[in-house]
């Protein structure tokens, strides 16, 4: 059974590369993701998965909203991953009469 990743800790750094007041945050997580679960993070928007750590950008006072976004996404993607069309197999079980 997989464990859904959570967030550890978010550093929070002022660039001057990114225009218009946003700041970009790097979240490490408890655990690295899979490539499904990066990839499904990724199609979400705004997110960018590499192993344990996820970057993205928002103006300061979306952090919170943006945190609790990545959150939820983190659920949805190891959810996604346990379904059964994600390699799990399902065998015929018996009927008993």
């Amino acid at each position: 059974m997989r464990v859904i990743a959570r967030v550890a800790a978010v550093r929070i750094e002022e660039s001057w590369e990114i225009p218009g007041r946003l700041v970009r945050c790097i979240a490490h997580l408890t655990r690295q993701l899979s490539s499904a679960e990066a990839r499904l993070l990724e199609r979400s928007g705004g997110f960018r998965a590499a192993g344990d750590v996820v970057t993205y950008v928002c103006r300061p006072q979306e952090l919170e909203e943006r945190s609790a976004k990545l959150e939820t996404e983190l659920g949805r993607a190891a959810r996604a991953g346990l379904s059964p069309t994600a390699g799990r197999r399902r065998f015929s079980v018996p009927v008993l009469r």
